[in-house]
């Protein structure tokens, strides 16, 4: 199997690492000579997937192709290109038109009676602005009271000069965030493992932690909301939606119709479940088995996360589910840093090692006496207890190794 993995950035470094782990061959684009997915393919081609006649040679060779990127333009180039093509492309166009927009998505939430934040000027502050399409912490802000309102905006719906659409402004909660993926087509889905999010200052994702400890109840609600918005959607392939757990209810805060970054390896480590198999699986014709949510049995009243006793499918895991953290961490002469995952594209291309100062595995950019570099460390227990502090232990262990300071979070 040879997958041609359409975008190096860290989406592309998940599906490299993923197939990887499937036994499958990759094929790296990027308009970029060094992404950081480069060093986890097994080839590289340094083109603009939008010269699509320049790539079109090099797709024809692979089996299925897998977009990893958000630009219009590519997405548009690869969408014309598959209709020319036998080769299957696993991305759902018009589900991505929908997620990729927050003014879209946030209209499906109200309309199917989804629970999310409270739009503004209903709500009060604090609020929180985001542009209405990139995926992230990219451009949030929070804003805190009126005055700061109008020391930063001058009109009730900001725009961003080069947006496309106003941006999304809505009330700011607090509270854990939590992560779940859904795959499937035809009105026919598998939810997959919960994990819970942790972000750094910037509101970009730092570590990711399974499985969850919540009550039975809030995840059978998210899987449902999730299968809701999937059906509505006639979604075909892949999405993830992120919630944040405000006052007991889960309120949802974004969808994204297209392969994610960082949970689907998390979700590999705990249950061995592979995203990247289930979806060439799909993309090939070859069948799933996937079920009906009301078919799932039913979790117990003190669900953590625990192993399905019956699989129903092959993808679905057999055994009970490891704790594990995934997090990023940037090495330099200032100190250890546990940070967002956009640190990960500071540091040129990436490679996988095992037994890493201590972690399980690492997808890193680290070679013997540089003095700087980033690694997203994949660390396993028994119990999240056990994951916690193996995982303080290698932060500790790197910092005396390297005598650097260690700024981290306590979790």
């Amino acid at each position: 199997m040879l997958i041609a993995i359409i975008g190096g950035g860290l989406q592309g470094v998940e599906v490299a690492y993923l197939s990887k782990k499937a036994g499958f061959k990759t094929m790296v684009f990027d308009k970029t000579p060094d992404p950081p997915a480069k060093g986890l393919a097994d080839d590289f081609v340094h083109v603009d997937i939008c010269q699509i006649d320049q790539a079109s040679a090099f797709l024809e060779k692979a089996d299925l192709v897998l977009p990893a990127l958000e630009s219009d333009k590519a997405l548009a180039a690869l969408n014309l290109w598959q209709k020319n093509s036998t080769i299957p492309i696993c991305f759902d166009f018009n589900a991505y038109k929908v997620s990729s927009s927050k003014q879209r998505s946030n209209k499906l939430f109200s309309r199917l009676g989804i629970p999310k934040p409270m739009d503004w000027p209903q709500c009060g502050f604090p609020v929180v602005v985001k542009p209405s399409f990139g995926s992230g912490s990219l451009g949030v802000r929070i804003i805190s009271s009126k005055d700061e309102w109008e020391k930063s905006f001058n009109t009730r719906h900001p725009k961003d000069p080069s947006a496309k659409e106003p941006w999304v402004v809505e009330e700011f909660i607090k509270g854990p965030s939590y992560s779940l993926e859904i795959i499937g087509s035809r009105g026919r889905y598998e939810t997959l493992q919960v994990t819970e999010l942790f972000m750094d200052e910037k509101y970009d994702c730092k570590q990711v932690i399974a499985p969850v400890e919540i009550k039975a109840e809030l995840i059978r609600n998210f899987e449902k909301s999730a299968v809701t918005i999937a059906r509505d959607m006639k979604l075909d392939g892949i999405m993830d939606f992120e919630v944040i757990l405000h006052k007991g209810e889960m309120k949802m805060l974004e969808i994204d119709a297209r392969f994610p970054s960082q949970t689907p390896m998390a979700v590999y480590a705990s249950t061995g479940v592979n995203m990247v198999e289930i979806l060439a699986d799909s993309a090939l014709n070859q069948p799933l088995d996937s079920f009906f949510l009301s078919q799932k049995p039913e979790p117990a009243p003190d669900h953590i996360s625990k192993p399905i006793s019956k699989p129903i499918s092959k993808h679905i895991p057999k055994h009970t589910p490891k704790h594990v953290i995934v997090e990023h961490i940037l090495v330099s002469p200032k100190g250890i840093c546990i940070k967002g995952e956009n640190i990960m594209k500071s540091c040129g291309p990436l490679h996988l090692e095992t037994d890493f100062f201590g972690a399980d595995e690492a997808v890193t950019s680290f070679v013997p006496g540089l003095n700087k570099w980033v690694a997203t460390l994949i660390v396993k227990g028994e119990t999240r207890k056990e994951v916690i502090k193996k995982n303080n232990q290698i932060l500790d262990g790197l910092a005396r190794q390297y005598n650097l300071s260690l700024k981290q979070d306590n979790l």
